[in-house]
């Protein structure tokens, strides 16, 4: 059995982005739970602070995926969110 992880990230929509179900997508596509801690989103960008869980290699793949479709990916420092 993998490791489960719990990782914390601010994602940075660009505005073509912003009406499309991505965290939808991530979710059918790589089976993790993400959870939104935040967000902000206006015509011209969002910003989401989100937590995902689930097995460490998935986690990883959806955090690629999200960056090759344009959505940028920064990891949240420990405990700025709780």
């Amino acid at each position: 059995m993998q490791d489960r992880i719990r990782e914390r990230y601010y994602l940075t929509y660009p505005s073509h982005l912003i009406k499309e179900p991505i965290l939808y997508r991530l979710v059918k596509k790589f089976d993790i739970v993400f959870n939104i801690r935040g967000a902000s989103v206006s015509e011209e960008v969002g910003l989401v602070a989100v937590e995902f869980e689930g097995p460490a290699r998935q986690v990883e793949a959806a955090v690629n995926w999200l960056r090759q479709i344009g959505v940028t990916v920064e990891p949240i420092e420990k405990n700025v969110i709780e």
